[in-house]
């Protein structure tokens, strides 16, 4: 007989529930967007409760459609963007919206630290850089701006942590996302209360929720929550894994001779290693979802989710129209950039819309445009300029470990098939491209599955679920003109640094 998991993905545009059975086949999916409101430039916020009744939604639904009973389903796994903050009080009310992993405000408290030598100090710990989007800098602004919601926290999460205290009532993380977001030792794998002190914020030692692996029951159903989610009372929850893992996992990242990329909201370019990179040479260190396991991370928050606003901003009429008459709208996308030639035009695109890794004051541009560029060009510019971004990140992580002999993708960009070539013939690396549209949702059941027992560990659910679609070669031929665009990006990006200092 069938018994049945659901994975759930907070993405940063979507926030979806999937079906699967014991063979991990997908079953039925239900999906919302997901709603953060940008209150002003580098202020992205989410409201909490909003988070977890479009979850609840998305659950009620895609077990109601499915027609599945929901005494089958044995099990539930959460993905969720990391970082940001996602807080509550002692009686478990939210306290405030969050404050999202695209949210920039604290950005003068890092600032600060690098230039006092405050980052250098924590780096012995977690061995990465501090960013805006760090829960640690959120909890430091939010202490000299907010005092009274600072002093209400009792429980510090992650999204998807925040989702599973709803869920269970249980207040746990995983070492994945509490690694990631700084409060972590790597030395240890325990909390590292020098690196609270250090930041000016050594309150919230306490307020940190009990580490688990991901695969881990951390708790079952409460009634209240089985109400809202229309799913079984005692139904087993995982701790879960943030997005990139999560992705990682259902791509089938589980050696170390894999480099993936993840093309979502944030440009996510990772591979995995049994030792952290310390020497301060990549952005993000940080415990990978199976045990023993590091996450060699470089990213940002500039990959395909930044077509989004672009279309918002420019190609609303056409969306509507073509939609109407029934036709693919990114289809249509596609064939604009698939008909310019790369050589025609040396506009260039920053997708920089929430900051740069490398600077986050900087800013969205085009540059390079002249009276005989269109929005074509301008369209054109902006998927180059997402994969220059992921380009720029990989270049970092390749100085740590042997050339790729290909690299496994996911995300928005894999269901456009120029844009996929465009990353094969910029990168001039082959790209394969995993079975299944929603990697994070399944990485999420993937770990439900093992905590439930279908599968033993994630080796085995890998070996048994990751399926390569297909594989993308690069054009020889567009080497040189790639190289020479990525070059004149590289040198634009250096040269903005001063101005950013003016916004």
């Amino acid at each position: 007989m069938n018994k049945y998991v659901i994975g759930i993905d907070n993405g940063g545009t979507y926030i979806k529930a999937v079906l699967y059975n014991n063979q991990g086949e997908q079953i039925a999916i239900e999906k919302e967007p997901s709603t953060v409101t940008v209150l002003q430039a580098e202020w992205v916020e989410l409201d909490q409760d909003e988070l977890w009744n479009t979850n609840c939604r998305c659950v009620r639904k895609v077990i109601k459609n499915s027609g599945i009973s929901r005494d089958d389903i044995l099990g539930i796994g959460i993905a969720g963007q990391g970082k940001g903050l996602y807080s509550v009080d002692a009686n478990g009310e939210s306290i405030r919206k969050a404050i999202t992993s695209a949210d920039g405000r604290s950005w003068k408290y890092v600032q600060k630290w690098k230039e006092d030598g405050t980052a250098d100090k924590i780096f012995k710990y977690t061995y990465q850089g501090l960013f805006a989007s760090h829960p640690v800098s959120i909890l430091a602004w939010l202490k000299d701006n907010e005092p009274d919601n600072y002093r209400k926290i009792r429980w510090i999460f992650s999204m998807k942590d925040y989702l599973v205290f709803k869920m269970t009532g249980k207040a746990v993380s995983d070492f994945c996302n509490q690694s990631g977001g700084s409060f972590v030792n790597l030395n240890t794998g325990k909390y590292e209360p020098e690196i609270l002190k250090a930041l000016g914020i050594p309150e919230v030692e306490g307020k940190l929720p009990q580490m688990m692996h991901s695969a881990q029951v951390c708790g079952t159903v409460t009634s209240e929550a089985a109400l809202e989610l229309g799913c079984s009372v005692n139904t087993k929850v995982v701790t879960g894994m943030f997005d990139v893992d999560a992705s990682a996992i259902a791509m089938g990242v589980v050696s170390e001779e894999i480099l993936c990329m993840i093309t979502g909201t944030c440009s996510e370019n990772a591979y995995i290693s049994k030792n952290p990179v310390t020497d301060g040479s990549i952005l993000m260190n940080s415990y990978y979802c199976i045990p023993g396991y590091y996450l060699i991370e470089e990213g940002s928050n500039t990959s395909a989710g930044v077509l989004e606003w672009v279309i918002k901003t420019f190609y609303s009429r056409e969306k509507q129209e073509i939609m109407e008459r029934g036709d693919d709208f990114y289809e249509y996308l596609n064939s604009i950039v698939d008909e310019l030639n790369p050589a025609e035009s040396d506009v260039l695109f920053l997708p920089f819309l929430y900051g740069s890794a490398g600077n986050s004051k900087s800013k969205g541009v085009w540059i390079g445009m002249s009276p005989l560029d269109t929005k074509e060009h301008m369209l054109r510019a902006v998927y180059e300029g997402v994969v220059f971004s992921h380009k720029w990140h990989m270049d970092r992580l390749l100085k740590n470990r042997p050339a790729a002999k290909l690299i496994r993708m996911a995300g928005g960009a894999t269901n456009s098939d120029v844009w996929i070539q465009m990353f094969s013939n910029i990168l001039q690396t082959p790209i394969e491209v995993a079975e299944g549209r929603e990697l994070g949702a399944r990485g999420a059941a993937i770990a439900a599955e093992i905590g439930v027992g279908i599968y033993k560990d994630f080796f085995e659910a890998s070996d048994k679920t990751c399926i390569i679609k297909k594989t993308v070669y690069p054009c020889k031929e567009l080497k040189e003109i790639y190289e020479k665009k990525y070059q004149r990006y590289f040198s634009t990006v250096e040269n903005l640094q001063d101005v950013w200092k003016l916004f």
